[in-house]
């Protein structure tokens, strides 16, 4: 078992659960010995306590209603009531009073001598002119509320001095608990994620409210009970009331473990009847609004597929049975007013013809800058202009790509020429100097000459090989997972040396997370050579070179940054046809293929590949395919 495998284990939170429950009653009575000697009941004597007043109140309350009620009748009867009904020897009650009335006569007494008075707040009760003198038995012939007020009393004394200890620690172990069932919500030995029980598989909603309101029902019920029995202090009702608490508490802890569980797993709120509700609500109306899309979209096909004339006569046509329609009187003046609505559309309608005319034939003669005017063309009419519009603009395009290609084409044959003819001419030239009179040294001088224009000749018929298989997908590919910190990390260590001779500093951003991409390593391998050799020949010296792996969902994002020599002053898409350089004086080496060639081998290990400028700043990116 692994460390704190036990605290996931089912006997640990059952231990912890019911322990909490349990602590609840001992919390409520700790904290209301506390809360009484807080407010100094348990300072005195229990008969100058609010504990004793409270009941001496219970047990003299129907002596104050019974005086209240018969006193209508005569004074004298009501207190020659009272001699029968609470005679001094009465062992139903151990309350005990007498009543006199303003000037201090004593009207009626039962107490007996050592019977002790009561000094609280009921002890001395004035009433309809009287005065109500309570007194406590001293024998407790009774066991009434004032005997178990007593008793309640000794016992919340005996709790006081150790009361705010005990509820510290209770109120201590209950977080402690309270914290613990949160975090073993949903464990289970052995297992790293959180897993679900009984109570994540009922619907949350549902079962928080079967939770929440039975505690809130219990709450309410034991209020209510209180309200009218507590002051009786009887043991059984102090008990059920715990009890009643201890069970609200219980529900309250299943409804906390549950929500922490749930969170845990995620996606709580689908294990709900609201969230099923309301995925039913949304089923139906998508279900409706593509029932009226289609009956739409069906209305509209069918209008538009009638021909504008015919339209126009069935729009007539209605009108007509309208007007038949109504009253015959009236019928020769709508027929006039009918006939002259339909005049004004059908010039319209001419109007918007010719317009139409008169933007064709513009296009018939060449004139891609013309539009029509379909501000206030409507139907049928607007979307034919509307086309017209569209088809101008095509052909703009179209006129601006080829002039392009064109240009483009041409600028490709002027560059192969030149880049092959001057090595070329490099190589003639030195070996008519080999074939005259020289010195040694000259010898070396020209030898070197000619070994480094026969590999910058050979360097761009290896480039047009590769270029040419790369571009028509010639070169085979063999995709497997590659680790991209590896492959810029290997390609930047062999480039050091030119790097630093560049006067380039290298600086690579990697994210934490070992990423992998689908690619050939060859391939890739070529690409990154590219790119950085790219960058060793036109960046700025004395800047630096930004490497950048992302992840990008589900591919691999690189980029290359760095400063450009020279103005960059070409379009990004320029630099990636054949033989286009930065350089536009062609005075640097290279050959102008490596971007492209680059791009093609991207594409080819299916990836994308794109060139951005701003300023000075030169910016490739390509994405390949990731995996895990």
């Amino acid at each position: 078992m692994k460390r704190n495998d036990w605290a996931g284990g089912f006997w640990a939170k059952a231990a912890a659960f019911f322990l909490a429950v349990a602590l609840v009653p001992v919390l409520l009575s700790y904290g209301a010995a506390l809360a009484f000697n807080y407010s100094g009941d348990l300072r005195g004597d229990f008969y100058e306590s609010s504990i004793c007043s409270s009941a001496v109140y219970r047990e003299m309350s129907h002596v104050y209603d019974s005086y209240h009620y018969y006193a209508e009748n005569g004074q004298a009867e009501v207190l020659a009531k009272y001699d029968s009904w609470y005679p001094a020897d009465d062992r139903s009650t151990n309350v005990r009073f007498s009543i006199e009335d303003e000037a201090g006569t004593i009207l009626f007494d039962n107490h007996r001598t050592g019977d002790v008075p009561v000094t609280g707040w009921w002890g001395e009760m004035a009433q309809d002119g009287v005065v109500f003198r309570s007194y406590i038995a001293v024998d407790y012939p009774a066991q009434d509320s004032v005997y178990r007020a007593r008793d309640f009393y000794y016992t919340m004394t005996r709790l006081a001095p150790h009361a705010a200890a005990v509820v510290i620690a209770c109120a201590a172990a209950e977080l402690f608990l309270f914290i613990f069932l949160a975090r073993a919500a949903g464990r289970r030995p052995g297992r790293e994620e959180a897993v679900a029980g009984w109570q994540e598989k009922l619907p949350f909603d549902l079962y928080a409210l079967l939770l929440l309101g039975g505690g809130g029902v219990l709450i309410v019920a034991a209020v209510e009970s209180a309200e009218s029995r507590v002051d009786r202090y009887d043991p059984i009702v102090l008990a059920l009331l715990l009890a009643f608490a201890a069970l609200a508490y219980a529900l309250f802890l299943a409804f906390w473990t549950t929500l922490c569980a749930r969170i845990k797993l995620g996606k709580w709120w689908e294990n709900t009847v609201c969230c099923w509700l309301l995925r039913l609500c949304r089923r139906i109306l998508r279900w409706c609004w593509r029932v009226l899309c289609r009956a739409w979209g069906a209305l509209a096909g069918f209008v538009r597929g009638i021909p504008l004339v015919w339209r126009t006569a069935v729009g007539c046509c209605v009108i007509g049975v309208l007007l038949f329609a109504l009253e015959s009187n009236h019928a020769d003046g709508l027929l006039l007013m009918l006939i002259a609505v339909l005049s004004v559309a059908a010039c319209l309608l001419s109007m918007q013809l010719r317009r139409l005319q008169k933007g064709g034939e513009a296009l018939a003669a060449g004139d891609l800058t013309s539009q029509v005017d379909t501000s206030h063309m409507y139907f049928d009419l607007k979307r034919h202009g509307e086309n017209l519009n569209a088809i101008s603009r095509g052909m703009s395009i179209a006129v601006e790509q080829r002039l392009k290609s064109e240009r483009l084409k041409t600028e490709l044959i002027t560059n192969v020429s030149h880049d092959i003819k001057t090595p070329l001419t490099s190589i003639v030239n030195y070996v008519d100097l080999l074939q005259r009179e020289h010195t040694p040294e000259q010898e070396r001088e020209y030898l070197a000459v000619l070994d480094r224009q026969a590999h910058k000749l050979k360097k761009l018929t290896v480039d047009l090989v590769e270029m040419s298989k790369a571009s028509t997908g010639n070169i085979p590919c063999h995709i497997a997972r590659r680790s991209v910190r590896e492959l810029i990390d290997q390609t930047v260590g062999e480039y050091a040396e030119k790097l630093s001779a560049a006067r380039l500093e290298p600086v690579v951003t990697l994210p934490d997370e070992e990423l992998y991409c689908l690619c050939d390593g060859a391939l890739m391998w070529r690409v990154l050579d590219n790119l950085l050799s790219n960058a060793c020949k036109y960046a700025c010296a004395g800047t630096r070179l930004y490497i950048a792996a992302r992840r990008e969902g589900e591919t691999v994002a690189f980029s290359f940054k760095n400063i450009s020599r020279d103005a960059l002053n070409i379009d990004p898409d320029e630099l990636l046809e054949r033989f286009v350089r930065g350089d536009s004086s062609r005075t640097t080496e290279g050959s102008g293929l490596g971007l492209n060639i680059a791009k093609s081998l991207v594409e080819l290990q299916k990836g994308t590949f794109s060139i951005a400028i701003d300023g000075d700043l030169f910016k490739v990116g390509f994405a390949l395919p990731r995996t895990e």
